[in-house]
């Protein structure tokens, strides 16, 4: 059931203009009033007026926090002042949990705080390259475009998230079908042979045989303790995930493996160089960019090396030298960086080695799956077919033993 929203936004020519839209939610009307070139100011529903009630108990999206950025950066460079931006923002979102932080935020600015201290106020949790680069965009007088870059970046970042949740969903819907095959002819297709061989004088049944039906019948009779283990290594596996924290400690596991690391790691280092890039682009020394891109690694071995690339630049050596020596980036990698020293576009040549690890790790990605997916039903189709092998041979068994 669609909406009513009335809306107030800046079109492409800098004009403000109002009118009425429909939409499903306050998403789908953002996303409508961009695609016509609009940007909003204010956005209120004039129907459905508990909406904003059962709002209020959503939590903050990474989407709603580049929509903010996002929508800041493209008010802030039509001309509205900063603290009339914000407001704006806070208005249209009034009832949800950002509508609250942003007003706090105009508060702040109001009262005559830095955007970067009233930022951090609101709580919202937006990255640490977030605060900085609106920190020196702030003091260069260049926000806008400070905030434009920092809103690129969240939507890198997302995007990396969204690939790798989006190219894992299909091997382990493949897995989970899998093992559930193997669970159910453990539970009602093999103890059907196991009452033929108990009431049978056949002594040569294979090893296999035997020791398939009776891991049938171990599993009937406790399957209760394995659906409860099952259940508890589930939620385990849910809460370690549910925070970022615990989602960082299983990618790291992930990349020290085989296929699977390379592609993080690749894809790691692609995302790490792009926010070096635009940190650098941004005017940011070089030695606070390289601490603030090393917060955002999620590899502890990589963020470790980056922080030895800060010590040794800070001691006088060379970028391009440090990345060689503890092998942040490959040879293409330090060509790129010492090209760029030397012709003073370091911040386009870090940005274009971003872009390169970036595809190379999709590249490494697009191979694991292809593996991946081969590998897992060849290993299903395994144990199945050891199952029925087994099965087969006792049925055999049984046979010979009767003449």
């Amino acid at each position: 059931m669609n909406i009513g929203f009335r809306y107030e936004a800046v079109n492409a020519q800098g004009a403000t203009v109002q009118g009425n839209i429909m939409a499903a939610d306050e998403q789908d009307a953002l996303l409508q009033l961009r695609s016509q070139s609009l940007t909003p100011i204010a956005l209120n529903a004039t129907a459905a007026p508990h909406a904003n009630r059962s709002r209020r108990r959503q939590r903050i999206t990474q989407n709603d926090k580049i929509m903010v950025i996002r929508e800041l950066a493209v008010l802030l460079k039509a001309g509205i002042p900063l603290t009339d931006a914000v407001q704006s923002l806070a208005e249209a979102r009034e009832g949800t949990t950002m509508g609250d932080s942003l007003a706090r935020t105009a508060r702040a600015l109001n009262a005559g705080q830095p955007f970067v201290t009233a930022l951090a106020d609101a709580n919202i949790s937006f990255p640490m390259y977030v605060n900085q680069l609106s920190a020196t965009g702030e003091m260069t007088g260049k926000l806008a475009p400070a905030l434009a870059d920092a809103a690129k970046q969240m939507e890198y970042d997302d995007k990396v998230n969204q690939e790798l949740r989006n190219s894992l969903i299909y091997p382990v819907i493949l897995v989970l079908a899998g093992v559930s095959a193997v669970l159910l002819i453990f539970f009602f297709v093999v103890p059907r042979f196991a009452n033929l061989i108990k009431g049978s004088r056949a002594t040569d049944i294979p090893e296999i045989s035997l020791w398939v039906i009776n891991s049938g019948l171990f599993f009937r009779a406790h399957w209760l303790w394995f659906l409860g283990a099952a259940i508890i290594a589930g939620l385990g596996f849910y809460v370690s995930v549910r925070e970022e924290a615990g989602r960082t400690r299983w990618l790291s596991r992930l990349s020290k493996l085989p296929l699977i690391g390379e592609w993080l790691t690749e894809a790691e280092t692609g995302r790490w160089a792009t926010t070096l890039g635009t940190l650098l682009s941004n005017r940011v020394p070089i030695l606070s960019a390289l601490e603030l891109s090393a917060q955002g690694l999620r590899f502890p071995d990589m963020r470790r090396n980056v922080q030895f690339v800060v010590r040794d630049v800070r001691g006088g050596a060379t970028l391009a030298d440090t990345v060689a020596k503890y092998g942040v980036v490959n040879a293409t990698g330090v060509n790129l960086i010492r090209v760029g020293e030397k012709s003073g576009e370091l911040p386009q040549m870090v940005a274009t080695l971003g872009e390169l690890h970036s595809e190379s790790g999709r590249n490494r990605m697009k191979r694991f799956l292809l593996m991946l997916e081969p590998i897992a039903i060849l290993s299903i189709g395994a144990v199945i077919g050891v199952i029925m092998v087994a099965i087969m041979l006792a049925i055999t068994s049984l046979n010979s033993g009767r003449f």
